[in-house]
């Protein structure tokens, strides 16, 4: 009996942890609870099947991932991956062009790496990017609409007219998974719109994101492999996922 209440009380602060973090490494829970690595696997097993958690490289991801996390959360996630990414994605942009960043912890890394760039023309939908390139040598322009306190973008027919009237070489797309889907997802429809929108208003459509994002399911579609130019991920990317996505976009991998 004393060992039953002990697992259960285990698992029920693990799917705490679980549902504010996002994300967790088996490793870490194995040493935070002092018990085996298998222990841990044994309960993300049980919380799998309570629709709680879902598999993920090392660890696993809250299932409530299909409901929007808050960028400032994201934003400390996967920094190592999410930080090569970028500099892989800056690698696209050529001298003076013109950019759309859409909001997203992974964009957000890409203008971080923008302020040491200059001559780069920068459009945003995004307020916490618009914060970062502020001081920088390069022209942004914020686009208008109402800001979603979640993610800090600005969405909403203000931003669909302003993204109509200009077109862009690259857009940056972020999104927030795309498990079973036939293309790139998020969990807010106003989004959606607007990232459809940033498609449109560009030569090139680069979508960012980290391994994770193969295995979450967000509940909005915005597009189809087919109209992305290239899906920039790291090393942790399903191997049998990318051999699919490879048949309908480039795909780049960073080590």
């Amino acid at each position: 009996m004393v060992a039953n209440s002990l697992t259960a009380d285990r698992r029920n602060k693990l799917a705490q942890i679980l549902v504010s973090e996002g994300s967790v490494k088996i490793g870490k829970l194995a040493e935070m609870f002092s018990v085996s690595t298998e222990t841990i696997r044994k309960d993300l097993i049980y919380l799998e099947n309570e629709g709680i958690a879902k598999k993920s490289h090392g660890g696993a991801i809250a299932s409530s991932e299909l409901l929007e996390r808050p960028l400032s959360a994201r934003a400390l996630e996967n920094v190592d991956a999410k930080m090569k990414i970028a500099q892989s994605a800056i690698e696209l942009i050529p001298d003076k062009g013109v950019i759309i960043l859409d909001s997203g912890s992974t964009t957000y890394h890409i203008a971080k790496l923008l302020t040491i760039k200059k001559g780069i023309t920068v459009i945003t939908n995004s307020i916490s990017i618009a914060q970062v390139l502020s001081g920088s040598d390069n022209i942004t322009y914020t686009l208008g609409g109402e800001m979603r306190g979640s993610s800090m973008a600005l969405v909403g027919l203000w931003t669909l007219n302003a993204l109509s009237l200009v077109k862009a070489d690259i857009a940056f797309l972020g999104t927030d998974g795309f498990f079973s889907r036939k293309g790139p997802c998020t969990a807010s429809f106003d989004e959606a719109q607007v990232k459809k929108a940033m498609i449109h208003s560009s030569k090139k459509s680069v979508v960012v994101c980290d391994g994770e994002k193969f295995l979450t399911e967000p509940l909005i579609q915005f597009c189809d492999w087919k109209e992305i130019d290239c899906l920039i991920t790291d090393a942790d990317a399903p191997e049998n996922e990318l051999k699919e996505l490879c048949s309908y976009t480039r795909v780049k991998i960073v080590e």
